[in-house]
């Protein structure tokens, strides 16, 4: 059934109303409209059958159902739906047209859930609540502000802007963890490479010589021949190995100390201050902004925070400032935030213009983020090359060390 996107006044009072409607012709479409007493000004056909858009790609149809809901397609809906509520669309239009063209069947299947619950009467933000895997808190205590102050295609605005944030975030933390991952795998194929085939061959012809092998050459051989011969016992260990670290990586236990870690390593200590206190800061301006009380944007604020040592300091900001004191106190007691951005916070309360400062502060500590991950790529680069100089080197070692015994001998 084809969808047409319409412009449309009111009978009762002439204002002008926009919106989707789905009909057979557009002659159905018009008598539809007239019918909720609408007089369609602009009816423009949107789509004929999204079914068959959307068949066009299997493959990435198959790839949405097991991957979930995107971050960029939720940046992408609530841009959209900040638009439309602009433009005087009801809630559940928006809702309808997105449930139309979506592709990503599992977001589709959502969002027709979030219409139905609010045509059912329950508010957005609390339809928007029964999806917590695709809706932050933060999302929808924002949503909920905004439906209290009359202000959802603002509040919106402001959720657009927090996510393509802090998807920004996360591509630099991204990109910054690419080259080491990169070289690690190259540095275990190498390995794997060396004690599979070169470190064999080596080894027979030493042995057709006669040569004695020196300790590291003996050592490079019994792993070479423990990893040829047992390789039913050693790959599946390895793998086990390594799924058990995952695992322990993300425990409470395995987090937590992987978070001290962070806070201990030169430079990489900044680093973690900087994305820490930036993701808060964002969050906290958006939620300060929408008109959520100042306890509860702190709560959730501190939440959004990655690092649990963080966290756990931001979250006595939280008990602080219940206790009355000032937040820029409360901040500083973290020993976690940089002194200028705590001059920034103090200036804002002391001017009342807290959501200025905020905004101003995050541009601060973006710029220290690009700043911090330029410098540890740089020193990464070198770092990684020696580590995988002295690997092959050790290995380089281990086969022509007895070639020089023949030659001395010589």
């Amino acid at each position: 059934m084809p969808t047409y996107q319409y412009n449309a006044l009111k009978m009762s009072d002439r204002s002008r109303v926009s919106g989707v409607i789905n009909a057979n012709t557009e002659r159905e479409a018009r008598e539809m409209l007239r019918e909720q007493e609408l007089v369609p000004t602009q009816l423009k056909v949107v789509t004929t059958d999204p079914n068959q858009v959307r068949s066009k790609n299997p493959i990435k149809i198959v790839m949405q159902l097991f991957s979930g809901v995107g971050s960029k397609e939720l940046i992408t809906f609530t841009r959209n739906m900040s638009m439309m509520f602009k433009t005087g669309i009801p809630v559940t239009e928006a809702l309808m047209y997105f449930e139309t063209y979506m592709d990503n069947p599992k977001f589709k299947a959502i969002i027709g859930q979030i219409r139905r619950d609010i045509l059912a009467g329950v508010s957005m933000s609390n339809a928007l609540a029964k999806h917590p895997k695709v809706f932050s808190d933060v999302y929808v205590n924002v949503t909920r502000a905004g439906e209290a102050s009359g202000e959802l295609d603002a509040t919106m605005n402001r959720m657009t802007d927090l996510l393509t944030k802090s998807e920004k975030l996360k591509g630099k933390v991204i990109s910054a963890s690419i080259y080491p991952a990169i070289v690690m795998c190259i540095m275990g194929l190498v390995m794997l490479v060396m004690f599979l085939l070169v470190i064999p061959t080596f080894v027979d012809v030493y042995e057709k010589m006669g040569i004695e092998l020196p300790l590291i050459t003996q050592i490079m051989v019994a792993i070479s021949n423990f990893m040829r011969g047992f390789w039913f016992v050693f790959f599946p260990a390895l793998g086990f190995s390594i799924y058990g670290l995952l695992k322990y990586v993300k425990s409470p236990q395995g987090t937590a100390l992987l978070d001290r870690a962070f806070l201990k390593i030169p430079v990489l200590d900044e680093l973690t201050k900087f994305i820490a206190n930036s993701q808060f800061i964002s969050t906290f301006h958006v939620s300060f902004s929408a008109g959520i009380p100042i306890v509860e944007a702190l709560y959730l604020s501190a939440e959004t925070i990655q690092n649990s040592v963080v966290k756990a300091a931001y979250r006595q900001v939280n008990v602080q400032i219940q206790a009355g004191q000032r937040l820029a106190i409360a901040m500083a007691s973290t020993k976690m935030v940089p002194d200028l951005v705590l001059l920034m916070i103090s200036t804002g309360e002391e001017s009342g213009e807290l959501e200025k400062m905020m905004e101003n502060a995050f541009e601060y500590l973006e710029e220290e983020i690009n700043q911090r991950v330029e410098v540890l790529t740089a020193m990464l680069e070198p770092i990684m090359l020696v580590v995988l100089g002295l690997m092959v080197a050790v290995l380089a070692l281990s086969i022509y060390l007895p070639l020089f015994s023949i030659y001395e001998n010589m």
